[in-house]
């Protein structure tokens, strides 16, 4: 009888227009971008290597001289699973190399938002 009640007045956390957009990107998405950045091109070129064992393509490595980095980006295959546990794994794999990971794109659809 009081589980109605309970439900009406137990707020719930709307997802934003974003959140929801990111959602349904991530589930029809063929691959994800994963971008790091290195402090210097042999570190960048080793952890590139390492990807490219994985089965992920290098899309680009370039300098961002804002940061004074070596910017990598590299395209993982899907289907995309556990995304929460691989982004904590690609963390850790870009402090193997003395760098960063800064995230993850579907590309072509989530770069505005």
């Amino acid at each position: 009888m009081f589980e109605g009640i309970r439900s009406f007045l137990t707020p719930s956390a709307k997802r934003s227009e974003e959140d929801e957009k990111l959602d349904e990107a991530l589930s029809n998405a063929s691959h994800l971008d994963h971008y790091f950045f290195f402090p210097d091109q042999a570190d960048a070129d080793r952890a590139a290597h390492r990807l490219e064992e994985r089965g992920w393509p290098i899309e680009s490595v370039s300098l961002n001289a804002e940061m004074e980095k070596v910017q990598l980006q590299a395209r993982q295959p899907g289907p995309i699973e556990n995304l929460n546990s691989l982004q904590t794994e690609l963390d850790l794999f870009a402090d193997e190399f003395n760098g960063e990971y800064d995230g993850w794109q579907v590309p072509g659809v989530t770069e505005d938002l």
